[in-house]
């Protein structure tokens, strides 16, 4: 095609260039709104906020299922979780290349059931850098518990059971 139409290649560049700088600054825009510490006093309102900041990308769309009202939790809990979400979406879009993210949250047997999942490109060797990891401390210094599963090109997961040792629902 170079050698063909070299005006139409570089037009092709510059358009891919565009959109992938503009990709990434609405990425930043949307990250950037989540900088802010604030106590969480209506969680299911909060993580409608989270999905509805990250509507303003095209291409993905994040389900949200819980039975629950979650307001009574204690705050370090909800504020985990919220922060595990906020981290799961950002990482699935950043690295999975997801258009479909899947949050699920329940409470059995006196522990909370947090199930992410996405339908990223996924992988085999799962290699936890400072966004996993930081999720992993967050629940185990609640006592709560990770698994991550995965595989190519079938998306990403995580499992969470914390238990509901400082709060009550």
């Amino acid at each position: 095609m170079f050698d063909i139409n070299t005006e139409k290649v570089k037009e092709v560049l510059i358009k891919s260039e565009y959109i992938a700088k503009s990709s990434i600054n609405s990425l930043r825009d949307v990250v950037s709104l989540f900088n802010d510490e604030r106590e969480i006093k209506f969680f299911n309102d909060s993580i409608e906020d989270i999905i509805n900041n990250f509507n303003i990308l095209d291409n993905l769309r994040i389900n949200f299922n819980t039975d629950e009202n979650l307001d009574n939790l204690n705050p370090i809990i909800k504020n985990s979780i919220y922060k595990t979400i906020k981290e799961f979406i950002t990482n699935s879009i950043k690295h999975g290349k997801a258009t479909e993210i899947n949050i699920k949250i329940s409470i059995e047997n006196n522990n909370i059931n947090l199930i992410l999942t996405n339908n990223g490109i996924g992988c085999n060797k799962i290699i936890k850098s400072n966004g996993l990891l930081g999720i992993e401390n967050r629940v185990t210094s609640l006592n709560g518990s990770v698994n991550y599963f995965s595989n190519d090109n079938f998306g990403f997961g995580i499992d969470i059971l914390f238990p509901i040792l400082m709060g009550k629902v």
